[in-house]
């Protein structure tokens, strides 16, 4: 940004929820993104985009504060308005998991990995089956089937707990830009971790119509990963905790019911 431009225009930006972001474009017709954070720093930022930045495209952090940064303008479209690029993202996908760790947990911005406090995937949802949100929504019958549930996958969630490739944790259209056919963008790293892949690939199936479900599968496998024949269950399974926490949130009654149809329709499988 040069010395004898102005800002022209702020426009905000309706991608991205976890923190405020803003389109700037300046007298020269440039633009930039202003983003305010109220959930993590610019530092996580910059550590993620570091780390990925040979693996899928990000912007560049050019300016930092306490609580806000300047970012490049990444060029594209939402994956929402272009869905039938959904391979292409899986194959971003796959190649992020390709990122191995030493052990599973939080990212931290030294390169450290802190443990989850919650445990493993099953003890994460056995503690949401306690909490009085789940309770009324699933109902008495809901929650003894979904613990019979866990109780029958145990050796698959334990399986899934000792993964430790990179996580974008919330991989769906919202957070992808594709320009020309490609992926031009990956935003919005704030739930990024080391653990199972298949969290993100349940995010990216849960926001994509079963007939291109084929696609995602196609799109990992060109990103090179060896997909098992419970791929898909396994996705799934990982994203119940998804649906549990957001029973927990302050969405509205509707997006929770949504939830736990969902929830349901997985224990009729």
């Amino acid at each position: 940004m040069g010395p004898h431009l102005v800002l022209h225009s702020v426009e905000l930006c309706t991608a991205g929820k976890s923190n405020t972001n803003f389109k700037l474009t300046l007298s020269d017709g440039s633009l930039y993104i202003l983003r305010l954070y109220a959930n993590s720093k610019p530092e996580q930022d910059a550590y993620i985009f570091k780390l990925v930045q040979d693996i899928v495209p990000v912007p560049e952090l050019l300016a930092q504060g306490p609580q806000w940064a300047i970012l490049s303008f990444l060029p594209g479209q939402l994956l929402t308005e272009t869905p039938d690029h959904v391979e292409q993202a899986a194959t971003a996908l796959a190649r992020l998991a390709d990122l191995k760790f030493n052990t599973p947990g939080q990212l931290q911005t030294d390169g450290s990995i802190t443990p989850f406090d919650f445990g493993g995937l099953s003890d994460y949802m056995a503690q949401q089956l306690h909490h009085p949100e789940v309770q009324f929504w699933l109902g008495l019958d809901g929650l003894k089937r979904l613990q019979r549930l866990l109780a029958q996958e145990v050796n698959r969630l334990k399986e899934l707990d000792t993964s430790t490739c990179l996580v974008h944790g919330d991989f769906n259209p919202t957070n992808i830009l594709i320009q020309d056919g490609q992926v031009s963008g990956v935003l919005d790293w704030d739930y990024c971790h080391s653990g199972t892949p298949y969290m993100d690939i349940g995010n990216l199936l849960r926001h994509t119509p079963i007939n291109q479900h084929p696609q995602i599968k196609a799109g990992l496998e060109r990103g090179g990963m060896k997909l098992p024949p419970d791929w898909q269950r396994r996705a799934e399974l990982v994203d119940l905790t998804s649906q549990l926490e957001f029973l927990t949130s302050s969405r509205s009654d509707t997006f929770k019911q949504q939830c736990v149809d969902r929830v349901n329709l997985f224990l009729r499988m």
